[in-house]
């Protein structure tokens, strides 16, 4: 029973190339690290950007939804002194829809005048 096999942790010292090629090995390692870390942070400004840009996306739609109608801009035409003299007529052109009446402004019942305004 005394020949049995046993074993122990005991120290060993690393030789001068063996500290070498630990040291290699860690500097590349750290810049693979740092590479992943950089790739990571793009991913993830890529990724929440798109998030972001989906989510306008369907609150836009929500909004549209919930409100039954958009605004948008078209090209409108002021006819003046319409229906009666110091008002006017806001006219869709694409449609011709009427808009609304409005009360002319001090300027735009001078302009009915013919006067320019001086520059």
């Amino acid at each position: 029973m005394g020949d049995q096999r046993t074993y122990e942790q005991v120290r060993r010292n690393f030789t001068d190339k063996e500290m070498t090629d630990m040291h290699d090995a860690l500097v590349q390692r750290v810049g693979e690290v740092k590479d992943l870390r950089s790739e990571k942070t793009q991913a993830n400004a890529s990724m929440n950007a798109a998030i972001k840009g989906t989510e306008k996306g369907v609150f836009d739609l929500q909004e549209k939804l919930a409100l039954g109608y958009e605004t948008v801009e078209i090209e409108v035409l002021a006819v003046m002194d319409r229906p009666t003299v110091g008002t006017k007529t806001i006219i869709r052109v694409d449609t011709g829809q009427e808009l609304r009446t409005e009360i002319m402004t001090a300027r735009e019942k001078q302009q009915s005048f013919g006067f320019e305004e001086p520059k």
